[in-house]
């Protein structure tokens, strides 16, 4: 798994989550900027949230198997407590199924 992958992984959990339950209005506010479709280039809504993430993440390897806690360090990492709570009642059995089945499929960043 590559950084784009597990920062649209992560945009994908967060969207599910304001999709199925009454979330703040700030989550709906990070997930524009965070957007991953929004451009052909692998690149955020808002640039400076995917380089946020880059610095983040660092030189960090990437797999399924430490993806979940890589995502919840890196949410915790942002300063708004909304989407914090948003991705801690994400349990860990489902992000990985959901990598798994993500990763399967043809997507954007795929290498």
């Amino acid at each position: 798994m590559n950084k784009f992958e597990l920062f649209t992984l992560i945009y994908m959990a967060l969207d599910a989550f304001y999709d199925q339950c009454n979330t703040p209005e700030e989550i709906n506010v990070f997930l524009s900027d965070m957007c991953p479709f929004t451009f052909k280039d692998e690149n955020s809504a808002v640039p400076g949230v995917y380089q946020d993430f880059n610095s983040f993440i660092g030189d960090r390897q990437i797999s399924i198997e430490n993806s979940f806690e890589l995502a919840k360090n890196y949410i915790e990492h942002l300063s708004d407590v909304d989407v914090r709570a948003a991705f801690n009642d994400r349990l860990k059995n489902v992000w990985i199924d959901s990598c798994k089945e993500f990763l399967a499929l043809p997507h954007k960043g795929k290498k």
